[in-house]
């Protein structure tokens, strides 16, 4: 399988780290966040759209658009908004010297705004007939409830499965929830690249409820004298503390959710088992230096090869 990344910064500029590892693991394209198209007064709008601040060379550059699921729930000209996307892509890519052929769309339609949703597709394959979308494993499980968007590929979000909540469950990847509807994968049609998490982040609870999310945390970042392990990926806080900007009360508890080496590996057998076909690309959520490095790099090394 290729090996790929998303990369979902604001700013394109990667650090010498980043195109290390690109060079080494033969990294050949990109899915950049290009930005998200959302509701202003009713009218779709882009919100922070991506700033090259160098040229990616030797790099293919996929821009993905993120399309919240409001957009569509309401009575819209697809034709319309497929133009606007159109031209705002081409504008990122003229500032930036891209040129680009594929292009990803990131949306959880739902059974309401899936026609608006599948309809704008059909509008933009007149602009640009090379197109991807993300799909979520229950859009894999009831594709009759849901549809099939008419794309060349999809990319199969094998993450974010479970509730966010004080429980030891982890919500990103939770291997039960995985395999109700891994077997469903050998009737979907849409050929499929698969999207797997190297992303972490800590829930933070107090009193048994979730208060917020801190993104980016692993367990690494806990092993001090203010925390105490109380459970598997779980900390209690010692005494009252600001920690990364946040503030953290005595007893609170800080909860790491992540997917292990071993879990990813165990992601793409059970979904190359379960497959029509093999999948040809695997691609990382995301791209940036502290993702990189909560893994061997042989870990990337081998990855097409698992």
């Amino acid at each position: 399988m290729e090996i790929s990344f998303y990369y979902w910064r604001t700013l394109f500029e990667l650090t010498p780290l980043e195109k290390q590892y690109l060079k080494e693991l033969e990294v050949k394209k990109l899915y950049v966040r290009y930005f998200d198209v959302g509701l202003y007064e009713q009218e779709p709008v882009p919100i922070a759209p991506v700033v090259f601040r160098e040229q990616p060379l030797k790099l293919k550059i996929i821009p993905v658009v993120y399309i919240k699921n409001e957009v569509f729930l309401q009575k819209i000209q697809t034709d319309s908004l497929a133009g606007k996307v159109s031209a705002y892509i081409k504008q990122i890519n003229d500032k930036a010297g891209i040129s680009t052929d594929e292009i990803q769309f990131d949306c959880d339609w739902s059974p309401e705004s899936r026609n608006n949703y599948f309809q704008f597709i059909l509008d933009f394959k007149k602009k640009h007939p090379k197109l991807s979308a993300t799909i979520r494993l229950h859009q894999v499980k009831y594709p009759k409830t849901t549809g099939i968007p008419a794309v060349e590929e999809g990319a199969l979000m094998y993450y974010n499965m479970g509730v966010i909540g004080a429980s030891n469950e982890n919500s990103i990847y939770d291997e039960k929830i995985a395999r109700r509807y891994t077997a469903s994968l050998r009737n979907y049609t849409l050929p499929l690249s698969i999207a797997l998490p190297i992303f972490s982040w800590g829930v933070h609870i107090r009193n048994q409820q979730v208060t917020n999310l801190i993104g980016g945390l692993r367990e690494k970042d806990l092993l001090n004298d203010e925390f105490e392990k109380i459970g598997k990926n779980r900390y209690r806080v010692k005494e009252d503390v600001l920690f990364k900007g946040r503030y953290l009360a005595k007893n609170d508890e800080i909860k790491i959710e992540e997917a292990k080496a071993e879990e990813l590996k165990g992601m793409v057998r059970d979904i190359e088992k379960n497959s029509r076909e093999r999948p040809k690309t695997l691609i990382f959520y995301d791209l940036n230096e502290s993702n990189l490095t909560s893994y061997e790099k042989e870990f990337f090394k081998t990855a097409g090869h698992w």
